[in-house]
């Protein structure tokens, strides 16, 4: 009996052995479905603290600056530089200009257009235009020469004004929103955007759609409800005998049937005229029109009701006749400045008793202060609503 109790202690002492031995045997790696090994991690027991490494973290992602293709307006790819590796821009078609200051870009600037680099306004804004060549002195006239001595990154403006560059250097040159391009307010904010884009400024971009966007809630919730008879028939008349105007299909007829108002000149079609939409019509046509209200650019109100030729107008009758504003460049344009002002600016004007709560002196204090970042004084705002 004894000998059969020892000799099973025997076994199981072996056993212990065997098993004790498996246990220290070094682990095989795992092979994975792709044919890798990788070893298996074991978790510690409860009791003994898990050592982390020392500053371990996700590697970063490094993306090397480089060109840009970007498409433009006119529909061609540009190779651009990284936004943040352009300097120096030449804006030489005069209304995009402005974009420079609502984007707050405008010390970008190395190369304009005469009419900018005369805007008397501008020039009490921005003292540094002095400084900045005027290198454009009319449609598709640029000195090329004064160009590439400003030593552009890029050139932005028309077809029209970019072609010579094209044809002289190798300068990128981006094409800007056609004049002629409708749907107000998208198209303006379009470009802005495609701006801000270019530039690395999506954030101010935004704050100047919004601006427009709240501005055209506003016209609408005082005049949206007017019916065709109730709404005020505008006309704006250019030049010396007001007899050049913006009829349908243009922008200036959309600036007018956002104030709430229509625009006399509708009946006849403008498209393809110059700046957007400009024709000459005859004085037979203002009478037959019979607008409410007249806008003129050149001379005063009181030698439009001094002239008999209009003196059987409504808006002679009433004295309802309005200088157009001119601030950073002309309201006669399809510029960025327009877009957010004109349509709120007339609205105040023909309908006042519909805005209880806004004028138009407070209005342009809050764009210029809000999105040019500039500081309005009175005699800033009697310069921009005097159109001089």
């Amino acid at each position: 009996m004894k000998k059969i109790i020892s000799a099973l202690l025997t076994l199981v002492l072996l056993l212990s052995v065997f098993v004790t031995s498996c246990q220290e045997t070094e682990e095989i790696p795992e092979v994975t479905p792709e044919g890798t090994t990788e070893e298996t991690t074991q978790t510690p027991p409860a009791d003994e603290p898990v050592i982390e490494p020392e500053n371990e973290q996700e590697e970063p992602v490094v993306t090397t600056p480089g060109p840009r293709t970007i498409t433009d307006f006119a529909g061609n790819e540009v190779i651009i530089p990284p936004a943040d590796e352009i300097e120096n821009i030449a804006v030489l078609t005069s209304p995009p200009n402005i974009i420079t200051f609502v984007l707050g870009i405008n010390d970008m600037l190395c190369a304009t257009s005469n009419p900018i680099k005369n805007s008397v306004f501008l020039k009490r804004l921005y003292p540094r235009l002095e400084e900045i060549p005027a290198v454009r002195a009319g449609a598709g006239k640029i000195n090329i020469e004064a160009l590439l001595m400003a030593d552009p990154d890029v050139c932005l403006g028309s077809s029209t004004d970019l072609q010579p560059v094209d044809d002289a250097t190798d300068i990128p040159t981006i094409r800007c929103m056609d004049v002629t391009s409708l749907a107000y307010p998208k198209q303006q904010q379009k470009e802005v955007r495609f701006w801000g884009e270019l530039f690395g400024k999506e954030e101010q971009a935004e704050k100047y759609c919004s601006y427009v966007d709240n501005n055209v809630a506003t016209i609408n919730a005082a005049v949206g409800s007017l019916t065709e008879e109730e709404k005020m028939k505008v006309y704006v008349g250019f030049n010396a005998d007001h007899l050049t105007t913006f009829g349908s299909d243009t922008f200036m007829d959309e600036f007018i049937a956002a104030a709430g108002c229509i625009n006399a000149a509708h009946p006849v079609s403008t498209l393809g005229g110059a700046e957007g939409g400009l024709a000459s019509i005859s004085m037979e046509q203002v009478l037959e029109w019979n607008p409410d209200i007249v806008i003129i650019d050149t001379g005063t109100a009181e030698d439009l009701y001094a002239d008999p030729l209009w003196a059987d107008i409504p808006a002679i009758k009433n004295k309802q006749v309005y200088l157009l504003p001119k601030g950073m460049f002309g309201w006669n344009r399809a510029s960025v400045e327009p877009a957010a002002l004109f349509p709120m600016w007339l609205a105040l004007q023909v309908y006042p008793d519909k805005f209880p709560d806004n004028d138009i002196d407070t209005e342009l204090k809050r764009f210029y202060r809000d999105i040019i970042n500039y500081e309005l004084t009175e005699s800033d705002v009697t310069l921009i609503l005097t159109g001089k």
